[in-house]
């Protein structure tokens, strides 16, 4: 909550329509300076943060639910001498991990041995670095035969490796077990967190990194604050519509200054006390604030919600095989979908 607030004002006062209401609502709270209402610009503004801030919350919630769907996946490790359940994010250092044919790998680990005569297996990668062919890993021939409870809870040793990193391609570790002389590591041998396991029975490993220390954690960075560019042409075109507006209240304060320096033959007096040049571009600005309208951002942001919502339920993209729907997990870039972008396809 405490960090969602201050990134998510960031984010809607960084759009210069709302930065433009801010800078009316604050004026129309000096006293005899707004010819208007104090809450007139007030009230819709909250409004619109209030339906956006629904918004971002909805889709965070939804990021935070499929999140745990992944933390609380299960997987199999050797733990008191028998295989038991248990979920991805209680696998710890240390742990001995047994991988079936199609399953996520939970965790950066060492490969012992697998169901495969030569001790390989094949691992997906795509979700690492988007290639689609599969790639080779190869245990080492001092563990291989280490396949049942006893001959794994008999295995003693250690592992010195590098430091977590998020290089994919490269390893440096050593293995040594008791009474044997150190045996070197390389990527060859090691499976990596988010990988699937594909044409092999089964796996088992020796948990290196886990959480964050993992290198598919280690090559996720913040989720930045991206705008589509329909945002970045809305917020030129209101600087424009707000230079604008200052030239009409600029012109009109000097027609009020001529007005009433000549005076009104029908009041009969040319006595006029007028305010500060500052004073009537002020009174001027909020008078014509109106030229900016502040419920395009309204109908912007249900317009995206329910784009948004359509793409989740569209059946051209429905993947049937799986039952999984394309899934927009947020809708502030939607219009980017299908923009034809230096040759290339979005």
């Amino acid at each position: 909550m405490w960090s969602f607030l201050p990134r998510y004002l960031y984010l809607q006062f960084s759009k210069a329509a709302n930065a433009f209401f801010l800078f009316i609502t604050i004026l129309q709270q000096i006293p005899d300076v707004s010819p208007t209402g104090k809450y007139t610009t007030l009230l819709p503004l909250m409004i619109i943060l209030t339906i956006s801030g629904i918004k971002e919350i909805v889709e965070d919630y939804k990021r935070h639910i499929a999140d745990k769907l992944v933390n609380t996946k299960d997987i199999i490790v050797l733990r008191e001498n028998v295989w038991k359940i248990i979920m991805w994010k209680e696998v710890i250092v240390g742990d001995i991990v047994k991988a079936s044919n199609g399953q996520f790998l939970p965790a950066d680990m060492v490969l012992i041995s697998s169901s495969e005569p030569q001790v390989t297996c094949y691992v997906a990668t795509s979700n690492l670095d988007g290639e689609t062919n599969l790639k080779l890993r190869q245990a080492l021939l001092e563990t291989a035969q280490m396949q049942t409870e006893r001959q794994l809870s008999s295995l003693s040793g250690k592992i010195e490796c590098e430091g977590p990193n998020r290089h994919f391609n490269t390893f440096i570790g050593t293995l040594y077990l008791n009474d044997e002389s150190p045996v070197p590591i390389g990527p060859d041998q090691v499976l990596l967190r988010g990988t699937q396991l594909k044409n092999t029975q089964w796996v088992l490993g020796i948990v290196v990194y886990t959480g964050f220390e993992t290198k598919f954690m280690q090559n996720s960075i913040k989720s930045p604050l991206k705008k589509s560019r329909v945002e970045k042409v809305t917020n030129v075109q209101i600087l424009v519509l707000f230079v604008l507006l200052l030239a009409m209240s600029l012109v009109s304060c000097v027609g009020a200054i001529l007005w009433n320096v000549e005076g009104t033959w029908y009041f009969g007096t040319k006595d006029y006390s007028s305010h500060s040049l500052g004073f009537d571009l002020l009174v001027f600005i909020i008078l014509y604030h109106n030229l900016i309208p502040i419920s395009l951002l309204v109908t912007l942001e249900i317009v995206k919600y329910v784009q948004a919502m359509f793409i989740n339920w569209d059946e051209d993209m429905h993947y049937k095989e799986n039952n999984i729907y394309a899934n927009a997990r947020t809708s502030n870039l939607n219009e980017e979908l299908g923009q034809k972008v230096s040759g290339t396809w979005k």
